[in-house]
């Protein structure tokens, strides 16, 4: 977005435009009152001058840092957050004794490994909507669509997800991280 700059002169003749009519107020150029607006216009064109500044600065920072954001994007992110991180502790099957009989029926069950995804990304909550009966939820701050993220505290850190996160993160996405295990809770750092 490109801003008009406007010169001190255009500041004060807009000024003037603003004061209501009367020969009290008809100042010649150079005089006093017009050194007043002048003054005020200078000051007007300084901070005008630093505006296209922030203005630009505030449209890169809220402009979406990816076109798509769907769930298989913010699932990447996480994975690549963590890559190289495994299990110190490999989890296996059940065995005899265990009360999850679906895994015993099996001849290679008391060796055979199989993989624990060490974070999850559940797929992102709607907002609310019309005719719904949660009302008095819809003008919150967190009113927007939320994406889990579930993770083994044990292994993982979860400061690594959350900037790996937080740099993908879409404006209209709220980020909730919660411990699989129950042990580290869950938080929202917003």
């Amino acid at each position: 977005m490109k801003l008009t700059a406007h010169t001190t002169r255009d500041y004060t003749d807009a000024l003037k435009a603003l004061l209501p009519p009367g020969a009290a107020w008809e100042w010649p150029d150079g005089g006093m009152g017009d050194a007043m607006l002048a003054g005020t216009a200078a000051e007007l064109e300084r901070l005008g001058t630093d505006t296209q500044a922030v203005l630009d600065a505030a449209i890169e920072l809220h402009r979406p840092k990816f076109g798509s954001w769907h769930i298989s994007e913010y699932r990447r992110v996480a994975a690549e957050a963590i890559a190289g991180v495994g299990e110190p502790m490999p989890r296996r099957i059940a065995a005899i004794g265990s009360t999850v009989g679906n895994r015993l029926w099996s001849h290679d069950a008391p060796t055979l490994m199989f993989p624990i995804d060490l974070v999850q990304v559940d797929h992102l909550v709607g907002p609310a909507r019309v005719g719904s009966h949660i009302g008095n939820r819809l003008w919150g701050t967190r009113s927007r669509y939320v994406l889990r993220v579930r993770y083994y505290r044990s292994v993982v850190d979860p400061a690594a997800l959350w900037q790996a996160l937080a740099a993908f993160q879409q404006a209209h996405v709220f980020l909730w991280f919660e411990d699989i295990t129950g042990v580290g809770g869950n938080y929202a750092p917003d």
